[in-house]
């Protein structure tokens, strides 16, 4: 992991790098989350975020349509975003021993990532608002995250918000599949924060400390 001005980038055998930000926990503490924040297709910013005893990582990816990374896993059928985010998920849950406690945010395109990379990390949890679930580009797996469903694996808790508009259909199919392979998920658990991201994750945050308590 080297750094570029204020900006810290992972970089592959080809020379390939994914930027990103990562603010280590606020208060020293036993309990060291890690919250990896996917920013949706409409930005390639990494916001400055932290808060409390969290972990925050905000990676950038530039890549694919129209350079607005659509969607965390590459450009031009090479998946080097995806094998680079789990690389540096992977450095910095073994450095921080968060290991157990592993949580993605993510909305648009943001929430497609999110659900790829936290199924991939075996995270505990993954809160989505309006997400993709196809890229019908694709022929692979990726094409379609129904895919990644499966009754013998475990899976994170998806919390999924906004599932009306044109991707009600894909993200219903996605919780039919939940459903049928008994994977955990909820549709009620939406918090709304003034348009804020910001502190709209805030409120994800503590919502995910309170279910950390109750395990």
């Amino acid at each position: 992991m080297k750094c570029n001005e204020e900006l810290l980038y992972i970089e592959d055998a080809n020379k390939k790098r994914l930027y990103y930000r990562f603010t280590p926990a606020a208060v020293a503490s036993n309990f060291v989350p890690l919250i990896v924040i996917l920013h949706d297709e409409k930005s390639t910013q990494a916001p400055h975020f932290e808060y409390k005893m969290w972990n925050v990582l905000t990676p950038i990816d530039n890549f694919e349509y129209e350079n607005k990374g659509a969607c965390w896993l590459g450009e031009k059928g090479d998946f080097f975003v995806k094998d680079l985010l789990q690389e540096l998920i992977s450095k910095i849950v073994e450095e921080y021993e968060c290991e157990e406690h592993i949580y993605l945010y993510g909305s648009g395109m943001g929430g497609y990532g999110a659900i790829v990379h936290g199924i991939l990390c075996k995270a505990n949890a993954i809160y989505v608002k309006a997400t993709r679930i196809r890229l019908e580009e694709m022929t692979s797996k990726e094409s379609d995250l129904s895919n990644f469903l499966n009754p013998s694996d475990s899976f994170p808790i998806f919390y999924i918000c906004g599932n009306e508009g044109p991707l009600k259909s894909e993200i219903e199919q996605f919780i039919d599949r939940c459903k049928q392979n008994k994977i955990k998920f909820h549709l009620d658990r939406c918090i709304k924060s003034e348009d804020n991201e910001m502190e709209t994750i805030k409120e994800i945050l503590k919502m995910f400390e309170r279910m950390i308590s109750q395990t």
